[in-house]
């Protein structure tokens, strides 16, 4: 599968399983982020097919980066 993602989440296990279990199924993972920010500017940078986003993330939520990408 070539679907590349930016996956952003603050809570380590999630974002390390979340990883792991999607580079299993086959899918790219372009970046990781860690908070809103991060997140916002990897998706500019990376231009992914999708984004998942954690909805609670220190500095913007999920929901705020999605609203301004």
């Amino acid at each position: 599968m070539n679907v590349s993602i930016v996956l952003a989440d603050d809570h380590p296990l999630l974002l390390a399983g979340n990883q792991q279990f999607l580079k299993s199924k086959g899918y790219k993972i372009i970046a990781i982020a860690t908070n809103g920010n991060e997140a916002y500017n990897a998706v500019l940078k990376h231009q992914p097919k999708l984004a998942i986003l954690d909805f609670d993330m220190p500095i913007q939520n999920g929901l705020e980066v999605a609203k301004q990408c």
